[in-house]
């Protein structure tokens, strides 16, 4: 009966560890939640299901050792025990902060997988007074991790029951829309993931950007802005509002807070003061199209039309799963996968990047069009990497490098410059292009698809200056702004917009004589 105790808790230890990496986004500051529409009862039902069959073959598997030859004991002993010592060094690698070794791990972490469990299994070969230590040590690390299930379960089953309200990822609220702002638009598109340094200092050798040196040509662009943080989900929340945000959580229902060091408190995160709010007070009706971040859902109460395309990276939908399908299909998602990689086949589904940048150009393509949102805000999942386009021929597809996103970038910035120019208030609309961030050569650089071509094009160096153009109406030549600025300069810059301020390159100008460092 002891054996059997053991067993069963070794059990439930190990399917914990095995599926922590479909668990852990749930545990920490709900942050799934938050990127995801919600419900995602079904997703969830399937991670337990996974949990509670992971735990019955381990458990049955640890029962059976004990009956097999005392060779094969030992072996089979040595290859669970290097496994748990695997995904144990696996959970404290990915709750670093640590970039550069998060990146390394990522490249290097099937390798270390398969070197593991072979060194276990010659060892528990030819060092048997070595392994059977390690092995009973590991053994009870691993059944005391099982006890961690009693906060864990409640808490994915709370997640998975409680009612949370079914959100639509689209909405328009333009039968009664703010009162007109004449025929003046302002369009802001911001690429996710786009450098300054790689479209205009130093693109790759005989990689032509046109759609963006023509518009810098016509724009005020700024060549030094100091970025406001590494991570989009902080960034765009802290441009919204006007000040930095350095830490976010969600409540259970995907309401955002973030930690406000002035007042060293968490803070709801409140739309009324942000430039979606201060458009509505000053007669503009705004619109957002979108992705990852839930605007549809923080933004709400201030936005007339939005669309988001929610991050579908998190929990198994990367293997097909979907809140669409019941529980048990979830649960079948992950078991067929594996089965797929021992038998060297790939389960056929999209590309969720290709998808997702599919899905986002078609909402964007139509807020631009919708001529009765006079503030736009557009979120782009392009250049950020994986590559989905083929720059020779220009055509999406799944792989590809970063510089082969940054022509598919400056290819959709002519699509969309195109539709600008279509509509009535064409002449009227102020065009914003910025990023978010630069190419985040610490995050990319050591991932198993960076490519030798992106190591020449980065040269190994991080650059960190996004980008920020701005042309106004009947702008026809451009002014390069090199002096060190915050990118949350941005917020205040548009703010002036909004309220009627600036309209053109002399307010603009004016503007950073008076209010810049």
């Amino acid at each position: 009966m002891k054996v059997r105790t053991e067993a069963v808790l070794e059990g439930a230890g190990a399917a914990l560890l095995l599926l922590f990496p479909y668990i852990l986004p749930l545990l920490a500051s709900n942050i799934s939640l938050y990127h995801h529409a919600l419900p995602i009862t079904n997703l969830v039902g399937g991670v337990l299901i996974d949990m509670l069959g992971v735990a019955i073959l381990a458990t049955v598997f640890l029962i059976a050792i004990p009956f097999l030859p005392r060779t094969l004991q030992s072996i089979f002993n040595a290859l669970f025990t290097g496994l748990m010592l695997w995904r144990i060094v696996d959970i404290a690698v990915r709750m670093q902060t640590n970039l550069t070794l998060l990146a390394y791990w990522d490249g290097l972490r099937v390798r270390i997988f398969i070197a593991i469990l072979l060194l276990s299994g010659v060892l528990s070969l030819f060092l048997a007074r070595i392994t059977e230590p390690v092995v009973r040590a590991v053994g009870l690390v691993v059944a005391a991790f099982a006890f961690c299930s009693i906060w864990i379960i409640p808490q994915l089953l709370h997640i998975m029951l409680i009612r949370q309200p079914s959100e639509s990822v689209a909405f328009i609220h333009l039968s009664h829309p703010p009162h007109s702002n004449s025929n003046q638009r302002i369009i802001w598109i911001l690429y996710d993931e786009l450098s300054y340094d790689q479209a205009f200092d130093h693109p790759a050798p005989g990689m032509k950007l046109r759609n963006l040196d023509r518009l810098r040509a016509e724009s005020v662009s700024f060549s030094n802005l100091t970025p406001a943080g590494f991570y989009t989900d902080l960034i765009i929340p802290s441009l919204f509002l006007g000040h930095r945000i350095d830490h976010i959580r969600s409540t259970i229902n995907g309401d955002l807070s973030y930690y406000d060091g002035t007042q060293h408190r968490w803070v709801a995160y409140d739309p009324s003061p942000t430039l979606f709010g201060l458009a509505q007070q000053n007669g503009w009706s705004t619109g957002v199209g979108g992705m990852s971040n839930p605007d549809c859902r923080i933004l709400a109460p201030v936005l007339n039309v939005c669309f988001w395309e929610p991050d579908k990276s998190m929990l198994m939908e990367a293997y097909g799963a979907s809140e669409e399908k019941s529980v048990l299909a979830n649960a079948a998602v992950l078991p067929y996968a594996f089965l797929a990689k021992l038998t060297n086949r790939t389960a056929t589904q999209a590309n969720p990047h290709l998808q997702e940048y599919r899905n986002v150009m078609g909402h964007t393509t139509a807020l631009i069009e919708n001529n009765q949102v006079r503030f736009v805000f557009l979120h782009l999942p392009v250049p950020h990497p994986p590559g989905i386009y083929d720059r020779q021929r220009h055509l999406l597809r799944s792989g590809g490098t970063y510089l082969d996103n940054m022509v598919l970038t400056d290819d959709s910035l002519g699509e969309l410059l195109q539709e600008i120019d279509a509509t009535p208030s064409a002449s009227q609309t102020t065009v914003i292009v910025s990023s978010d961030h630069s190419w985040r050569i610490p995050l990319w650089r050591h991932d198993a698809f960076w490519s030798a071509e992106e190591e020449r094009a980065s040269g190994g160096r991080f650059d960190d200056r996004p980008v920020l153009l701005i042309h106004f109406p009947g702008q026809k030549s451009g002014n390069d702004i090199n002096a060190a600025l915050p990118e949350l300069l941005e917020h205040d810059m548009i703010a002036d917009m909004l309220r009627g301020r600036m309209n053109n390159p002399e307010d603009l100008t004016a503007f950073l004589s008076q209010d810049g460092p």
